[in-house]
């Protein structure tokens, strides 16, 4: 049974995990000059983070990090640099100077800056100038324990990613282990680069490489590398749908008698993000992608992963996860299972 490649996977994984801790590591404060004019009249000075998931981002001496839900502000000052992303797909970039009129974001140099509404407003972003404060990221784990049949199950789901001015690069690591009696144990392993470049407007182009385990389905291994165009349908402070269309190379080995493989295969897919605005933050991540092979002919491949996050306080979370995997092409006998299935609930934190 060919293992060749699982201690590379893990390798990878443990790489993953010590980039993300040392990530994770205390950065030096901005000077908390930023001004934030709410609708009730209030008005905050501190250090503006980020608008996302519907919240701007506010830190302040006396809070720490505060989310402020986005149609409750007024105006927003700042003199470091960010991107702003509009609802059209627009992207403007520079500080946040003082509006003209209420209800507007001025952004760009003091010469050349433009103004618009705070509702046509999607994302704003803070572009840093060192490698290491440009870094994002997430740890979610998780484990449960059936006594009827003594399954036990843990998960662990490591992201990081890098922002630029032109463009975003991520890097994730996401594993299930399954033990439980009278059943073979199911390890599932999937470490995935990716990395996108803006373009005026909506649209965007890619590159990704993935590394995939899944006993369940006899896969021993699947390494891809493809490139992929993608369009922003939708992009509010609520909500960003996103399609995606591509080509890809896929190499497998299998844990049956199934031969080594190498296709090409097309892929198609959405991925979608909501943002449930109350109290605390509550955003739901969803991607769908169909993979049609190009050199196997009948051959069809779907992934859909959902991840739905509740924030407990400051920077901690609950999540919820599932996934789906099929492929038609089943294993050496007909017993042999072509879908996986499951959700796991796990804490996590971002940072």
């Amino acid at each position: 049974m060919p293992h060749q490649v699982l201690p590379t996977l893990r390798h990878a994984a443990w790489a993953t995990i010590i980039a993300v801790l040392a990530m994770a590591a205390p950065m030096a404060h901005a000077q908390k000059t930023d001004q934030v004019l709410l609708r009730n009249g209030d008005e905050l000075t501190g250090e503006v983070k980020s608008l996302a998931s519907g919240r701007l981002q506010f830190k302040t001496d006396a809070t720490d990090t505060i989310p402020i839900q986005w149609d409750h502000v007024v105006s927003v000052q700042s003199s470091l640099f960010f991107e702003v992303v509009l609802s059209d797909g627009q992207r403007h970039f520079g500080a946040l100077h003082p509006p003209e009129e209420p209800g507007m974001l001025r952004v760009g140099t003091e010469a050349a800056a433009v103004e618009v509404p705070l509702g046509c407003v999607a994302r704003i972003t803070r572009i840093r100038e060192s490698f290491w404060k440009r870094l994002k990221g997430s740890i979610d784990m998780g484990f449960q324990l059936a006594k009827a049949n003594n399954r036990v199950d843990w998960s662990l789901k490591l992201t990081t990613n890098y922002r630029t001015r032109r463009g975003a690069t991520s890097l994730s690591y996401d594993s299930l282990y399954r033990k439980q009696d009278d059943t073979e144990d199911l390890d599932r392993q999937d470490i995935t680069f990716n990395h996108r470049r803006f373009f005026s407007g909506k649209w965007l182009a890619g590159v990704f490489a993935a590394g995939q385990r899944n006993t369940e389905l006899a896969l021993n291994w699947r390494l891809i590398l493809g490139a992929s165009a993608g369009y922003h349908i939708v992009r509010t402070v609520e909500q960003d749908l996103v399609v995606l269309a591509g080509i890809a190379g896929a190499s497998e080995t299998f844990l049956d008698e199934r031969d080594q493989t190498d296709s090409l295969e097309a892929f198609f897919g959405l991925s979608y993000e909501l943002y449930a605005l109350g109290n605390r933050d509550f955003v739901v991540t969803a991607s769908a992608t169909a993979f049609p092979s190009l050199s196997v002919k009948g051959r069809f491949r779907s992934e859909i992963d959902v991840d739905i996050r509740k924030e407990l306080w400051k920077d901690f979370f609950v999540s919820l996860r599932g996934f789906y995997s099929s492929d038609s092409t089943s294993g050496a006998d007909e017993q042999s299972a072509n879908s996986d299935y499951g959700a796991t609930l796990g804490l996590g934190f971002t940072w």
